[in-house]
């Protein structure tokens, strides 16, 4: 039995790939470095992804995908000046998602520049992330009353994306 793909199908799948909170479950490509990389990232083995990306982008220049599961791997495997770069690199290239608002305000959140991380996020708006979407505007509440800590900023939104990725698998 084909499976049919309509052009809407096909270009609204492409988009979801940028907006996908998920990164682990689109596909970066074709080939084996981009199984090996999408493999390792299902495993949370950030570092053999972080391989296999840098490898497959070395060959693949133009693969956003690839680019932004490389600088979500760089974030979570601590590189934060790295995934910055790439994920500033995705935004050069006219990529705009509540994927990339969120880990670019991060990356300048770890940073200690809650001023830009607030002007980012101010990006993020999803309705379908009810418990992320609270949390980013809880904090730019308290930045705005001079109330916001880096370290409290960055566990909250943290803690919402992980609530929010079991809320979702529950549902």
């Amino acid at each position: 039995m084909a499976v049919r793909i309509s052009r809407r199908d096909f270009l609204l799948g492409f988009r979801k790939r940028f907006t996908s909170y998920s990164v682990e479950e689109n596909t970066s490509g074709v080939g084996d470095l981009a199984r090996e990389g999408d493999e390792a990232l299902r495993q949370g083995d950030y570092k053999a992804a972080i391989s296999a990306f840098e490898r497959l982008l070395q060959v693949q220049k133009e693969n956003l995908v690839a680019r932004q599961k490389l600088g979500y791997c760089y974030y979570r495997n601590g590189e934060i000046e790295k995934a910055k770069k790439e994920f500033l690199l995705l935004m050069e290239r006219g990529v705009e998602s509540n994927f990339l608002y969120l880990y670019l305000g991060l990356c300048f959140a770890h940073e200690g520049k809650l001023d830009k991380a607030i002007e980012v996020l101010k990006g993020f708006f999803d309705v379908t992330k009810p418990i992320v979407q609270r949390a980013i505007n809880l904090q730019i509440a308290l930045y705005q009353s001079s109330m916001a800590e880096k370290d409290d900023f960055i566990s909250t939104i943290e803690e919402a994306i992980k609530e929010q990725a079991k809320m979702d698998r529950n549902s």
